[in-house]
């Protein structure tokens, strides 16, 4: 064990990976509610998405502690919003040429509102995790 004791900067940057590993596994918990029908008691759900909060809190705090954590966060930042972006313009459009191509115009358009937070933070994820395997350049 090294003697020597942690900087400052190493403990952001271990507090920023420790608040990201929590806010993906309580981000995981939330998906697994909302598409495996799984339901939790509504203190349970709420201490999930209070922990998740907090956790992207912490997250975003110490997003510049060291340029391997601030390149992490970039990339993650970048590719949810460019996907939110994409999304957001181009669902309509598609959906909006489907329609179109199938003949069926019954006014069933599709409702973001609901999915957009999983859409974002899940994109976040994906890309901050992939930052993290492949490294950062």
């Amino acid at each position: 064990m090294n003697d020597t004791p942690m900087t400052k900067r190493q403990k952001r940057a271990r507090q920023h990976n420790v608040a990201t590993l929590i806010a993906f596994l309580t981000f995981a918990a939330v998906v697994v509610q909302a598409f495996n029908g799984a339901s939790f008691y509504m203190a349970v759900n709420a201490l999930v998405v209070l922990t998740m909060f907090v956790a992207i809190i912490v997250m975003f705090a110490t997003r510049t502690a060291d340029e391997y954590v601030a390149a992490i966060w970039r990339s993650g930042t970048s590719v949810a919003f460019v996907l939110t972006a994409a999304v957001v313009v181009f669902t309509p459009f598609f959906e909006g040429v489907y329609d179109g191509y199938m003949g069926n115009h019954r006014n069933q358009d599709i409702d973001l509102s609901a999915d957009m937070m999983l859409i974002v933070i899940g994109s976040f994820f994906i890309a901050n995790g992939w930052a993290r395997l492949r490294g950062t350049v």
